[in-house]
């Protein structure tokens, strides 16, 4: 058994060169499978093989090369991440995230991580006793997840022109593990320009408007995360012509809308600040829209916006029917107003908004 091999993560090539040396520095023997050179094919990414008893040590420090490490965010490389779990949001979400990156002309990393079975072991004098049913199950684990990564390309480049794939030659990590730490550790060594994923994934619960993988990128990260429902437009960027963002005449919205207005200058798109006024002086609240409006004006001449004021009680209804009665192409909103997050979340209000069945959320640090 102690020599049997086993996939210890897909990787694209230079990172399955970088993780083999820093194994091989460790006395670990390492086997790189899949290099195609060419790239002329559609591939999972080069397999790192490892035999079975090294398992134990190799674990650690694939986490510490994928980030698994505390330090402060680094500048942001030029890559769109796309985390996917094979579900129909996945694929909406890639195929929005590969035109996002094209516009860019970002790469984009497809990464995939799959519940990892624990490796225990019964501590009996000197020895350690494996149970080979854990590597076993690893095995099991890792033939479906490849299959199923196969799969989801195959749907992918099967809507995508091949001319465009190739050019945008776009990188695959797989690995077993748990979703939402991994894809937030690797965000923090390697942070990219923009997240894209599904807005829930295909555990979700049918009264879930966020997927818990999702919630914990969005809730945890310093990166602009785009959001994605099932029924969002396949060419949504082509259409992505309004964002409206909701203030509260806070402060801290000076700082939210100039972010903004820089996150979305690439994609060429009018950024619309709104208010909900419920029920207070609405002369005061159009008094402070037109002082922020003669701010934005002056400071931004180059850019397309426009402020809103709205009046509702319930402040997620009058957001819901403003998105539909002005053909909004996305909702922004950032992680320093948590109590609007977690109001739009909440299942109870998200049976009820037309967000989350077309309408992406962009969510992002202020």
């Amino acid at each position: 058994m102690d020599d049997k091999l086993i996939t210890l993560a897909s990787l694209p090539y230079s990172k399955a060169e970088i993780l083999r040396s820093l194994l091989e520095s460790e006395d670990i023997d390492c086997f790189l499978e899949n290099v195609d050179f060419l790239q002329d094919a559609i591939d999972t990414g080069v397999r790192v093989r490892i035999l079975e008893k090294d398992a134990r040590q190799a674990f650690p420090i694939l986490e510490r090369m994928l980030g698994k490490v505390i330090e402060d965010l680094k500048k942001r490389e030029n890559y769109v991440l796309i985390p996917v779990d094979f579900s129909d949001y996945s694929l909406k979400a890639a195929l929005v995230g590969f035109d996002i990156a094209e516009k860019l002309e970002s790469k984009m990393v497809i990464y995939h991580s799959s519940p990892r079975p624990e490796f225990l072991t019964i501590p009996y004098s000197d020895v350690i006793v494996y149970d080979s049913a854990l590597f076993l199950n690893y095995e099991m684990t890792e033939k479906e997840t490849s299959k199923k990564f196969e799969a989801f390309l195959s749907r992918l480049t099967a809507i995508i022109e091949p001319d465009r794939w190739k050019k945008a030659k776009p990188e695959y990590i797989v690995k077993i593990g748990e979703a939402d730490d991994d894809i937030l550790s690797y965000i923090q060594i390697h942070p990219p320009q923009m997240v894209v994923m599904g807005i829930r994934g295909e555990d979700a619960k049918s009264a879930d408007l966020l997927g818990t993988t999702t919630a914990a990128v969005i809730f945890n990260t310093k990166v602009p995360v785009l959001a994605i429902p099932e029924k969002a437009p396949v060419d949504w960027l082509k259409h992505f012509k309004t964002v409206v963002y909701a203030t509260n005449f806070e402060s801290h919205d000076f700082i939210a809308m100039d972010r903004l207005i820089k996150l979305v200058n690439p994609f060429e798109c009018k950024v619309i600040c709104m208010h909900v006024n419920q029920g207070n002086n609405g002369d005061l609240d159009e008094a402070m829209l037109e002082g922020m409006r003669e701010a934005l004006s002056e400071k931004y001449p180059y850019a397309a916006f426009d402020c809103k004021l709205v009046h509702g009680k319930n402040l997620p209804d009058a957001i819901d029917h403003f998105i539909q009665d002005n053909q909004i192409d996305a909702l922004a909103l950032t992680t320093h107003r948590r109590n609007i997050l977690t109001r739009l979340f909440n299942p109870g209000i998200a049976r009820k908004l037309l967000l989350h069945t077309k309408t992406p959320v962009l969510v992002f640090h202020a």
